[in-house]
């Protein structure tokens, strides 16, 4: 079944503290909702027992791993099953739902295909297609239509690579 496909949500960058936390990056705005979520930890499944946010980064703490079980998690990849994902709210998407997209300007220039989200703490996410550079924000994604395939940018310049 097509909506029991794994899907990337994070990725375990460092182990943080003496608890057992782990630093994720995250490939989901609300990282808090993995919360109670089961995960395949070095071929165990582990819960996530909390997640808290610390200087912009998630930090997350599964059930029964300590310091030197979580220094092994390091690049440990966490995927759920897109049943189990968390609902999000209209206009907001996953990123496995926007790759792929044809992109396209509100004159109908075509700019290729979104290839990578380029993700940025800091700042907005950049989308990147072969021949542009666009900011994840309102300001220049006009519209999203997953049925068609399709994203609508706003006609800027500074858009192109």
């Amino acid at each position: 079944m097509e909506s029991d496909k794994p899907v990337l949500i994070g990725e375990v960058t460092a182990p943080f503290g003496m608890k057992g936390e782990v630093k994720l990056r995250p490939y989901l705005d609300d990282p808090k909702a993995l919360v109670g979520k089961t995960f395949l930890l070095n071929g165990h499944p582990s819960r996530v027992q909390s997640v808290r946010i610390h200087q912009g980064i998630p930090l997350v703490l599964f059930e029964g791993t300590d310091r030197s079980a979580a220094e092994t998690l390091h690049g440990t990849q966490l995927f759920l099953l897109k049943s189990e994902l968390p609902v999000l709210p209209e206009g907001a998407y996953y990123d496995w739902q926007l790759k792929g997209l044809t992109v396209v300007t509100e004159s109908g220039k075509d700019l290729g295909t979104l290839e990578t989200i380029l993700y940025n703490p800091a700042a907005n996410d950049v989308y990147e297609t072969s021949l542009a550079l666009i900011p994840a924000h309102a300001q220049f994604v006009l519209s999203v239509d997953l049925e068609v395939g399709r994203m609508t940018v706003c006609d800027d310049p500074g858009l192109l690579k």
